[in-house]
């Protein structure tokens, strides 16, 4: 009888030891880091307080020279006639945010003429950058308004 008292109590320790463990948790104090929304939170408002002064969009029109202000160009050239596989003349933009060291970013958008224009040759200056419009296509010329947004990373 008392070996079977010894099995049984035994075996009831066997069953609940893994009750008994849990009985007094380790205490834990919630971060709002703990999860990926936390995280997410914290990197938008640090990414949105960045881009601030990426509020404004600047259009300008032009041919060849268009004055513009802010970091977030549009640009819009009128009158380019650019023949098959070949580059426009320069296209100056004066922009007193731009200094020498700036990374500039272009890139056509929109364009609904035959041709197809590509932004090449970005050169920041301080107060300007250059760059030339090249058309791709191997048989048509640009014949349309061209649309150009661009970036400036001070």
């Amino acid at each position: 009888m008392k070996n079977s008292f010894v099995r049984l109590v035994a075996l009831l320790a066997l069953v609940f030891a893994p009750v008994a463990s849990f009985a007094s948790p380790i205490s834990y104090t919630p971060s709002p880091f703990d999860t990926i929304q936390g995280v997410t939170a914290s990197y938008n408002q640090t990414l949105n307080a960045s881009l601030f002064p990426l509020a404004a969009l600047s259009t300008a029109t032009g041919t060849t020279a268009v004055t513009a202000t802010g970091t977030r160009l549009q640009l819009s050239y009128t009158g380019l006639v650019t023949a098959a596989s070949s580059l426009s003349a320069a296209q100056t933009v004066t922009d007193t945010s731009v200094a020498a060291a700036s990374q500039v970013m272009c890139q056509t958008t929109g364009y609904a003429g035959t041709g197809i224009p590509v932004v090449v040759n970005i050169v920041p200056a301080a107060g300007s950058f250059t760059y030339n419009i090249q058309n791709v296509s191997t048989g048509a010329a640009l014949n349309a308004t061209v649309v150009v947004n661009c970036f400036v990373s001070n």
